[in-house]
């Protein structure tokens, strides 16, 4: 995310806002949104650039903040954000796994902010993002990376972030708590039955959890970009999905902050709520 200041960015949101009719403005708040802490060119973001994200999110009604790996050092600088903005936000933390060296590291990394920071606001672990569903390992292998995450982590919940067709029985039983990936989008659905799509899918999946606290770790609708069958990409349709979910108490975890120009070029760049330049798109 390139940012200027955060002054022209909330104005930005400023302007948006004032810009749109009464009747479209039913965004009340966000229960969380996904993160990650690089700039539109895949440059990491400084603690500067991360504590400003932090501090909009805040102002913009965001509760909850889910992250998918330990680079960057963004752990550490977004606990400090929070802390610095009087708390009352939460992280969904995470390391990625994929299979390489890297693992380790990642989870080292973890191991290492868990000693030495104030962790009050981590409501729980995530080892992994979609590794099942991408065939990266086997759900034995992945369990194992699991219990090794579940042995640092001072006591924090554990748990995994996979598609709803690929969550396996045996992953859900070594888990603290279960999060699920659900977009409608992606099952081709129109933007009016986009938020039944999603209500099904996790109310399904809850029942394979048997009882555990079931997160929606990522779900959203992308602004621009080919159409999905009949779910069609726009910036009106973004907004009407932000703004019905906004209204419902589920569990979830809004894909994403901000567009990710640094992915490789599809659709997926274009699922934030703010474009690749720190502008949101609609009013919060």
């Amino acid at each position: 995310m390139r940012f200027t200041s955060l002054v022209t960015i909330a104005l930005s949101f400023a302007g948006v806002i004032q810009s749109l009719p009464v009747e479209r403005r039913g965004i009340t708040s966000l229960n969380g949104v996904t993160y990650t802490a690089r700039n539109s060119n895949g440059e990491c973001q400084s603690s500067q650039e991360i504590a400003a994200s932090v501090k909009l999110m805040k102002s913009s009604g965001v509760h909850s903040i889910r992250t998918y790996s330990q680079e960057c050092d963004q752990l550490p600088a977004i606990l400090d954000a929070i802390k610095s903005q009087g708390g009352g936000m939460t992280v969904l933390a995470s390391v990625w796994i994929d299979g390489t060296s890297k693992d380790q590291e990642e989870i080292s990394t973890l191991k290492s902010v868990l000693a030495n920071h104030d962790t009050s606001a981590i409501t729980g672990i995530l080892v992994g993002n979609e590794v099942l569903f991408n065939g990266v390992m086997p759900a034995s292998e992945l369990i194992k990376k699991f219990k090794a995450v579940k042995a640092i982590s001072k006591g924090i919940d554990v748990g995994t972030a996979e598609m709803d067709v690929t969550y396996p029985q045996e992953l859900v039983d070594v888990s603290d708590f279960v999060a699920v990936n659900i977009h409608p989008y992606f099952s081709q659905v129109d933007i009016k039955n986009a938020m039944s799509n999603l209500n099904d899918r996790y109310n399904a999946f809850k029942k394979m959890a048997g009882g555990k606290k079931t997160y929606i770790a990522e779900v959203g609708w992308p602004s621009a970009g080919a159409s999905s069958g009949k779910a069609v990409p726009s910036v009106s349709n973004t907004e009407t999905f932000a703004s019905e979910i906004s209204r419902t108490s589920l569990p979830y975890y809004f894909f994403e902050w901000q567009d990710s120009n640094w992915k490789s070029s599809g659709i997926e760049s274009n699922f934030g709520l703010l474009n690749s330049n720190g502008k949101a798109k609609f009013g919060i």
